[in-house]
């Protein structure tokens, strides 16, 4: 089995020794048979993406997964892979990043371009975030922090 080791950065940018890689399809079938490292090897690679006989360890410098954009009812990642947007099951993580669910217990961020979307309004409460989408209100719970002393 051949090894390969790759990693993807805070932009959701694929790199293989220093170099970016940008071939749709490549991407597209990278991204979609990424799953955790769950082998005992090379521990520092949270992810494998798997492919025939070889297996690409994968590091990351943020979330594995970037969701770059929106079209109508699905979340775009990759080369020009898309999924559907799940908006009721969007959280937060400790940082404030806005995440969504990808595949296999991986989460993926949504990037500013989709918190923009004129398509999507947000509104903010004291104990949520409302989005307001298709003409459906999405509850998105903010994360508590005891910060008492």
């Amino acid at each position: 089995m051949r090894i390969y080791f790759y990693r993807i950065d805070a932009s959701g940018r694929l790199f293989h020794e220093d170099s970016e890689l940008t071939d749709k399809k490549f991407l597209d079938f990278f991204f979609t048979h990424l799953e955790k490292n769950r082998t005992d090897k090379y521990p520092e690679c949270a992810y494998i993406s798997p492919c025939g006989k070889e297996m690409n360890f994968v590091r990351t410098e943020h979330y594995p997964l970037l969701f770059k954009h929106r079209i109508g009812d699905k979340l775009y990642y990759g080369g020009e892979k898309g999924i559907q947007f799940q908006p009721e099951n969007l959280k937060f993580d400790p940082f404030g990043n806005l995440l969504h669910p990808f595949q296999k217990e991986i989460w993926g961020r949504v990037s500013t371009e989709i918190l923009v979307d004129p398509e999507l309004e947000w509104r903010e409460n004291p104990e949520n975030w409302d989005l307001i989408w298709n003409g459906k209100n999405f509850l998105i719970p903010k994360l508590r922090s005891d910060l008492s002393d």
